[in-house]
């Protein structure tokens, strides 16, 4: 019983004690001027609380049935909604499962159908626009996805089906505009940022490529190979950026980038070799030999012993580089390359007696080359020896890259 109900019995209640009170004798109740009824006052009170029951229960069922006609009603028209709902959502997965498998037409025609049924259906609306994109009916996909997006403007999907739209309509801005939206509503994600990053990849924008790379960085430590292999990716940017910068006669940031490339990534070989190489060209051959030794020391490349070697052909501080040339040569299993190597840098130093005197105690890999070489270091004095010469060791140098 609800509160309502039990204060009206109360009042019935309370009324018939009342009048008990008054009437202690028979009670005279007069219905009509010439009509009268005496009753014990007793069966009054037992007749009014009667009453009063009687009365509450009539309202209690009233009010129940109203009550119960409106849920009825509520239910009834729920029930309705949850199968057209049921009947929507069933057809929307059937029809994103043939997408899923290529089957374009039977989706688009399931689409339809639940478009027709719900026109506000935001997962319909957006694989609609999917379905024409990928059909190269852009502009009618963009019109669906933004649909979808008036309906719900966080809908992650929408955004990123949009976004892909705008690649496929060369609307960099947009697109650029749409991910980092996105970025803005998931900051702890790594999609956005990668999606981002390879449009600059597309246009080798490598200066926001780095910038970007560097803040997906933190959102992959969870994933260690991935992380790795993107570290290792940054590095390889800083230095396309170093290169660009090489390309537009900026060698101070050039060089720069190549010692960013260094720091994220030791094992970048292409930093060391152009770093070296801007500090060639700078003057400063000191700091190139230096950049090359790391190299090598670093990832045992020994195109960076050939550079350093280039470098000191015409110079007589050399003592350091022979020193890492033989101690490399004792230390090392793969020896073929290096005999080489360090004949060509004999020969070139006019040290023709080592040249063949290491040429003669190793067993050649290459055997053409090896003996050209050998060659060279008993003819050294003849003029066509020597255009001969820079030939062989030209061809040693093309073994390292």
């Amino acid at each position: 019983m609800s509160l309502k109900q039990i204060i009206i019995f109360l009042v019935f209640a309370l009324l018939s004690i009342y009048t008990a009170f008054l009437n202690p004798h028979d009670s005279i109740i007069h219905i009509t001027q010439s009509q009268s009824l005496e009753l014990p006052t007793v069966l009054l009170l037992l007749g009014s609380i009667l009453i009063g029951v009687i009365i509450t229960v009539f309202l209690f069922w009233t009010f129940n049935f109203k009550n119960a006609l409106t849920r009825w009603k509520i239910g009834f028209k729920n029930n309705r909604v949850k199968k057209r709902n049921l009947r929507v959502e069933t057809q929307f997965k059937k029809g994103e499962n043939f997408f899923i498998c290529g089957k374009t037409d039977k989706s688009q025609a399931l689409i339809e159908k639940v478009l027709d049924t719900s026109p506000e259906h935001v997962g319909a609306l957006n694989l609609m626009g999917r379905i024409l994109s990928t059909t190269g009916k852009f502009d009618q996909a963009e019109i669906f996805h933004k649909k979808a997006l008036a309906l719900e403007p966080q809908n992650i999907h929408a955004l990123y089906d949009l976004a892909h739209t705008y690649s496929k309509t060369d609307r960099q801005d947009e697109e650029i505009a749409l991910l980092q939206k996105i970025q803005g509503m998931n900051p702890g994600t790594a999609g956005p940022i990668l999606r981002l990053r390879d449009i600059y990849l597309k246009h080798k924008d490598w200066k926001k490529v780095c910038v970007l790379q560097k803040k997906v960085l933190p959102l992959l430590r969870e994933n260690l190979e991935e992380w790795k292999k993107e570290q290792t990716n940054l590095s390889l940017y800083h230095f396309e950026f170093g290169k660009q910068c090489l390309e537009n006669s900026n060698q101070d940031a050039a060089i720069s980038a190549f010692k960013q490339a260094l720091r994220v990534s030791e094992q970048c070989l292409q930093a060391y070799l152009s770093l070296g190489d801007a500090y060639l060209e700078s003057g400063k051959q000191k700091q190139a030999l230096k950049t090359w030794k790391t190299g090598y020391q670093k990832t045992g490349n020994k195109s960076c012993l050939v550079r350093s070697q280039i470098a000191l052909r015409d110079s007589e501080n050399y003592q350091e580089l022979l020193h890492t040339y033989e101690e490399t040569l004792e230390a090392s299993e793969e020896q073929s390359l290096l005999v080489l190597l360090l004949s060509t840098f004999y020969l070139e130093h006019g040290l023709e007696d080592k040249a063949r005197h290491l040429l003669e105690n190793n067993s050649p890999e290459h055997p053409l080359l090896h003996s050209l070489l050998l060659e060279s270091a008993q003819h050294s004095g003849n003029g066509n020896q020597q255009s001969h010469f820079e030939l062989t060791r030209d061809a040693v140098f093309a073994l390292t890259l």
